[in-house]
């Protein structure tokens, strides 16, 4: 079942920021969508922040491998194992930021004021759905570079369903301010009659 902004729309808006008010599924408490932008730069910097750990960590690995070749050990030398090290620490690092930020959050959650949520209720993915979560979205070049392929061969595109929606923790209703009623509902809603 797709979760269109029909179905958990509710014709209120913010009142700080005039975006749309919208209700979890199950629970029924009322949220905002962070913006876009905030969205994309807050994932901009969790790569940069994955990335730069990561760098870190392979220089300390380096730097160890050179001290391995200086001592005579065989092991540095095999070019095979130290590859599957660093793809191994790849996908271990990310599974571990992606089980802080399914916890506790990102650092790109907080720089953008933003939580990533489940859309049905609310709740946070959790240390091992956020893990996998992470994982999964490090593929995502991949995807969309198969996404258009499958556009350009004709395709019928995508089928994912999101559960997930990143809330604007900044927004009037998070801070305890009423949601007002969308002015732009209301002419719709009259012409509709």
């Amino acid at each position: 079942m797709s979760n269109s902004p029909s179905q958990t729309a509710t014709g209120l808006v913010d009142a700080a920021n005039g975006r749309q008010v919208r209700r979890h599924t199950e629970s029924g408490a009322l949220y905002v969508k962070a913006s876009g932008a905030a969205h994309f730069w807050g994932r901009v910097l969790d790569a940069l922040v994955f990335v730069v750990g990561y760098c870190v960590i392979a220089v300390m690995v380096a730097v160890a491998r050179n001290a391995m070749m200086n001592s005579g050990s065989l092991l540095a030398f095999n070019d095979g194992f130290w590859l599957a090290l660093y793809v191994v620490l790849w996908f271990v690092g990310l599974f571990v930021y992606g089980m802080i930020w399914g916890t506790a959050g990102s650092v790109g959650d907080a720089a953008a004021g933003m939580r990533s949520v489940l859309i049905k209720n609310g709740t946070t993915a959790g240390a091992w759905l956020g893990g996998w979560r992470a994982v999964c979205w490090s593929f995502f070049p991949f995807y969309l570079f198969m996404m258009i392929a499958s556009a350009l061969s004709g395709g019928s595109g995508d089928t994912w369903d999101p559960k997930f929606v990143a809330i604007d923790r900044r927004s009037g209703l998070a801070q305890g301010q009423q949601p007002i009623a969308d002015p732009k509902a209301a002419p719709a809603s009259q012409a509709g009659q």
